[in-house]
């Protein structure tokens, strides 16, 4: 993410363009960097997937727990 080439900026996205990162040198051998948001829609995406899928796992955790508390009273019962 941090190279740069000769003496000119390079500019490199990640996470689907949404984030960027640039880099140029400087005259004393340091590097200065940028980096920033460039598109926030697919940052959204991302997140709205990621709560979708938790969502959906805590569900199904909560269904198979009440599953097991079922299974267990059954058991006692016999």
């Amino acid at each position: 993410m941090f190279s740069t080439d000769d003496d000119k900026a390079v500019r490199r996205e990640a996470l689907f363009g949404s984030l960027f990162f640039e880099t140029e040198e400087k005259g004393d051998g340091a590097l200065g960097v940028t980096m920033g948001v460039a598109n926030p829609t697919a940052l959204i995406i991302l997140f709205l997937v990621f709560a979708a899928v938790l969502t959906m796992v805590q569900f199904t955790y909560r269904g198979l727990r009440q599953r097991r508390e079922q299974l267990i009273e059954e058991m006692s019962r016999n």
